[in-house]
């Protein structure tokens, strides 16, 4: 059986800190036996380990040892004290030194030409009477299912374009995705208007959203859609924010966002739960994350706010289901490994603030013309909300706090951004400086005041079931 998330239980570092110093000491206080010879032998094992483990070619191990003791030294501070900016302005962003080799095409350059043509000779053929239609691997995995209609394409499908030549679309909620999904063909909150653009609209050909996983295991790129993790949570928490003038706001699956949304008791669960009235996300910096009083409903909101950001409670989908995911469950990678992302993986990156110019490349390094085939007035505007800029205000410290829960997160954002092999040492450097204004410590450090959460029984319970 696979370990539950670590969920926050709403009690302070702190507090836990204190706990854990008195059992020490009243271990230390208790009679000790004599097993001096056990004890030589023991010293002598970890010196001759010690100077094993913390040769050179094991920095990374001594490395991750000591960032994880300092993030759990770290960690005993109180939760509303999140990043005094002392030093951040000296602190400076690590020069990225990459050598990209570019992959070779998927098809050379006449099977392209064929391919695209061909493509668009049948959509006009059928006039959009055809749907798209190919072998779902979601439902070999899933028989008794039903694949969504947002997994699914309006443009045919080319034979001829093998697993191995396919790309997968890892769409990460509130990155951009849909928008992007909508141009490679996906009817995710559009009306696709089957015009082609370029190669990658046919070779991205299933999508790997939320619990639901389409994609061929030995696809040959897995394509993500990202924007730097505090943008993305914050565009979550008001998109899933409920509309209180509908008979039925929380009906369905929002139940659990009452508890967020709401103050006072709610029908949560048929239980009487007592909602914590996160209006905005300021609030759930200020009232949650930062609430250091110690009754029973402050560390309770400050559990379900910390569970929220994290991706650790299930009361918003697009937290729930973060970067770690995405990654983790794309590339296969083992629980705790670092990096989640594996050296030279097959992954590609559009990053929302740069959709035109990335997709452009993408499209010609799989074989695609050089020229610019998508432009800023080709994109879709779809899936987004109102948003008041009263509402979406967030202080320095909620940005602090809600950057501090969010660390990470950030990890994984950076691996990401740093691993794309369509990114450039200067779109790198852009990313990072960009995330360098909103989360300045997290951006230029690694270490994180909690560890990395646990996604084993999330993965395994979403391996191609429809949440």
């Amino acid at each position: 059986m696979c370990a539950q998330d670590e969920e926050f239980d709403g009690l302070l570092p702190s507090e836990k800190a204190e706990d854990a110093l008195a059992k020490r000491r009243a271990a230390a206080a208790a009679p000790r036996g004599k097993g001096y010879v056990l004890l030589f032998v023991l010293t002598a094992c970890v010196a001759f380990a010690a100077g094993w483990f913390f040769s050179p070619h094991h920095t990374d191990i001594s490395d991750n040892l000591a960032n994880n003791v300092e993030g759990e030294n770290a960690a005993t501070n109180s939760a509303h004290d999140a990043h005094d900016a002392e030093d951040v302005a000296a602190v400076e962003i690590p020069a990225t030194d990459r050598d990209i080799d570019m992959p070779e095409p998927l098809f050379n350059s006449s099977f392209v030409e064929y391919l695209v043509s061909g493509m668009k000779h049948m959509i006009a053929k059928q006039n959009g009477t055809k749907k798209y239609k190919y072998e779902s691997h979601f439902l070999d995995r899933w028989p008794n299912s039903t694949l969504p209609y947002w997994a699914k394409k309006t443009i045919p499908f080319n034979r001829f374009i093998t697993q191995d030549k396919q790309v997968c679309l890892v769409h990460v909620g509130k990155a951009g995705g849909s928008t992007i999904g909508c141009t490679l063909g996906f009817s995710l909150h559009c009306d696709n208007d089957n015009d082609i653009k370029g190669l990658l609209p046919i070779v991205t050909t299933h999508a790997f959203h939320r619990g639901v996983d389409d994609c061929a295991k030995n696809a040959a790129y897995n394509l993500f859609v990202v924007r730097d993790p505090l943008a993305r949570v914050l565009s979550s928490f008001y998109y899933e924010r409920p509309n209180m003038t509908e008979d039925d706001p929380f009906g369905g699956k929002k139940w659990h966002s009452e508890m967020l949304y709401v103050a006072g008791p709610t029908g949560a669960s048929g239980n009487g739960t007592t909602g914590c009235g996160f209006w905005t996300l300021q609030e759930l910096a200020q009232r949650g994350l930062m609430n250091t009083e110690k009754d029973e409903q402050s560390i309770k909101c400050r559990a379900r706010a910390y569970n929220t950001i994290t991706g650790t409670g299930r009361y918003l989908t697009h937290t729930w289901f973060n970067y770690q995911y995405y990654a983790q469950y794309a590339f296969r990678t083992e629980h705790n490994r670092d990096p989640i992302i594996p050296e030279g993986a097959n992954l590609l990156v559009i990053r929302q603030d740069h959709m035109v110019d990335d997709y452009n490349r993408i499209n010609q390094i799989i074989g695609g013309k050089s020229q610019h085939i998508l432009t800023a007035a080709d994109l879709p505007r779809n899936n987004a909300h109102a948003k008041n800029a009263t509402e979406m205000y967030l202080s320095d410290d909620s940005k602090s706090a809600l950057c501090r829960a969010l660390c990470n997160e950030i990890q994984v954002y950076k691996q990401i951004i740093r691993s794309a092999i369509n990114l450039n040492d200067a779109d790198v450097q852009d990313a990072l400086e960009k995330l360098m204004e909103v989360c300045p410590k997290e951006a230029a450090g690694k270490d994180c005041h909690f560890k990395r959460p646990d996604m084993r029984r999330k993965i395994e319970g979403a391996r191609g079931a429809l949440p």
